[in-house]
């Protein structure tokens, strides 16, 4: 009995932190795919720094929602 409850806590502690790690994964990743997209752009189109910001803006957006996804679907 007592091994079970402490099996249990122990996976619960460990799923806490893959959701961590996913939240921190979702936004870090949003974010470096939208200043590499901004960078690219802004190669082209020789616009120093203005479609880097937009990109990082909208990445961090996307990785926000991701998270948002991915908590409303553990409800």
């Amino acid at each position: 009995m007592k091994n079970d409850k402490q099996r249990r806590s122990k996976q619960s502690e460990w799923a806490a932190f893959g959701l961590i790690g996913q939240v921190g994964l979702y936004i870090s990743v949003g974010a470096l795919l939208g200043i590499a997209a901004g960078l690219f752009i802004d190669s082209k189109l020789n616009s120093s720094p203005v479609a880097t910001l937009i990109g990082l803006l909208l990445g961090l957006a996307a990785g926000i929602y991701m998270v948002y996804r991915l908590i409303s679907s553990l409800e």
